[in-house]
């Protein structure tokens, strides 16, 4: 959604969805070994994990940003730890852009935990958290 503010300039709005990515690192595992390396039981030795923001408020709100247009975020976070990173990694871009960001002591922040195995298309574990509410 968008709208010409008092100037001219176009201004948008980008509510709904935001989560937490949590990425490990699995470069340096062999390529294609998905069903050797997930047993029960079996220790995976992963790298460094990247933490990132996702989902569609992120991803075009921030996209937005990028591009010159003044934007808003309108989203719903937890009031945990998972919520204090997301918050944060949206200040990075612009404190002002955290704003509308609503933190909810009911509900978990989103988190979705991405497995990028070398060779093997990725796979999500996603917990929706405060995004269902």
């Amino acid at each position: 959604m968008s709208a010409t503010g008092s100037a001219g300039k176009i201004s948008a709005i980008s509510a709904g969805h935001i989560c937490l990515d949590v990425i490990p690192n699995m470069d340096h595992l062999p390529e294609g070994q998905f069903s050797s390396l997930f047993v029960p039981g079996h220790l995976i030795d992963v790298g460094p994990a990247a933490f990132s923001t996702g989902g569609p408020v992120s991803n075009t709100g921030l996209a937005l940003y990028r591009l010159g247009i003044p934007t808003t975020l309108v989203a719903k976070v937890g009031a945990d730890m998972f919520g204090q990173i997301v918050t944060r990694l949206v200040e990075n871009f612009n404190p002002a852009l955290a704003q509308g960001l609503v933190a909810s002591p009911q509900s978990p922040t989103s988190y979705t935990v991405i497995i990028n195995l070398p060779g093997t298309d990725r796979i999500f574990l996603h917990c929706p958290g405060a995004n269902d509410t």
